[in-house]
């Protein structure tokens, strides 16, 4: 718990620190990328505090590190364009870390965990993966609009890097759901267990 902490408060603290420089040295428009970045770290926060959805500390450490390899790495120092397997493992990362994404949904939308018996890990499967694959299908859309609106080259002006995104994407929620599937099956006490029992200590400590 403290090293998850830890890790959130120092990727906060890049983007913070490297905003203010771009700023005073005159590059606003890098400085408000960051300073976006930063919001965006945030997300998981602002989720709990508009639904009351708990998120562990561990998977928001996860969620903030996506970000510093997307936002800070990625874009800010030019990874993309030196490493060419960087954005693939990006969008891989992206389709598990949407699956997740998929099972915090579930808790706020089923608050009442009504979802049991022998359908749970099937709707929950199913569930998780279509989020997961829905977010690489948007991601995609944004970056076109991105590209046909604004001028950038996110996609490369290219079919294949859109649809080797997608795809990449799907294959991470797909092995995403095959660890939901193995989990279920083995009986173990899964992410999306611990989501819900989590969820229920904090309404029961109230």
């Amino acid at each position: 718990m403290f090293w998850s902490r830890a890790i959130i408060y120092l990727i906060r603290l890049i983007f913070i620190i490297n905003a203010l420089y771009l700023a005073v040295t005159l590059k606003f428009v890098l400085a408000a990328l960051l300073l976006g970045s930063l919001v965006l770290v945030l997300v998981p926060e602002i989720f709990t505090k508009i639904t009351g959805v708990k998120i562990p500390k561990g998977a928001r450490a996860c969620y903030a590190v996506f970000i510093l390899g997307t936002q800070w790495l990625g874009t800010y120092l030019r990874l993309y364009d030196s490493l060419l397997w960087w954005d693939i493992m990006l969008h891989f990362l992206s389709g598990i870390l949407l699956g997740y994404v998929g099972l915090v949904l579930m808790v706020w939308l089923d608050k009442e965990h009504s979802i049991k018996g022998e359908n749970k890990p099937i709707i929950t499967i199913l569930f998780s993966f279509c989020v997961a694959v829905s977010g690489a299908v948007f991601w995609e859309i944004i970056e076109f609009l991105a590209d046909t609106f604004l001028g950038s080259h996110t996609q490369l002006g290219s079919l294949q890097d859109t649809m080797e995104d997608m795809i990449y994407g799907t294959l991470g929620a797909a092995l995403f759901a095959c660890y939901l599937y193995r989990g279920f099956r083995r009986n173990k006490v899964l992410l999306f267990e611990k989501l819900i029992a989590l969820n229920k200590k904090d309404k029961e400590d109230e």
